[in-house]
């Protein structure tokens, strides 16, 4: 009885175990970016690999090659390597709204447990212009491959029992 109670045991770890691994191995890598563009604000949020950040924004061969305009010093408190980030990033992302660029106001860092993106990065701006025709972005090489969805929220209040009608 003892011996069947440790098997079922066993059994439901290596089904769990062998589940886990098949999630994972289906966990996106690469870095992804959501852009959001609402009346009068732009927001971007990146999701990327700190580990991976820090180690292009340090790479000398990446700096020879133009990737990076200066490499980031290996002795550097986390702080430091934040705001060193921060102002690589900001530098090198590059935002056009109707074909005028657009200098983000704010970038923000944020940490998170996920393990693919533990590092979380918001670039915010504000235009000034009645109707977006055109968007254009691009992210710095040390991001690596982006994946980017784009976002043009609609808002509409809808009352008791209205249906809310929406063209794309």
């Amino acid at each position: 009885m003892y011996f069947l109670k440790k098997l079922k045991w066993l059994m439901l770890a290596c089904i769990l175990t062998s589940m886990s691994a098949q999630v994972s191995a289906h966990v996106l890598k690469n870095t992804t970016a959501q852009v959001i563009l609402r009346d009068g604000q732009v927001e971007v949020k990146v999701l990327t690999n700190a580990e991976h950040l820090i180690s292009a924004l340090q790479s000398e061969q990446a700096w020879l090659m133009g990737d990076i305009d200066k490499l980031m010093p290996t002795n550097l408190s986390a702080e430091q390597q934040e705001e060193f980030a921060k102002s690589a990033l900001k530098q090198k992302t590059s935002l056009r709204v109707n074909q005028q660029v657009i200098v983000f106001e704010r970038v923000t860092f944020t940490t998170s447990n996920n393990e693919a993106h533990d590092l979380e990065i918001v670039f915010q701006a504000k235009y000034t212009f009645t109707t977006v025709d055109e968007l254009a972005i691009s992210f710095p090489k040390s991001l690596g491959a982006v994946h980017a969805s784009f976002v043009k929220p609609q808002y509409k209040l809808l009352g008791a029992g209205d249906t809310a009608k929406i063209k794309f």
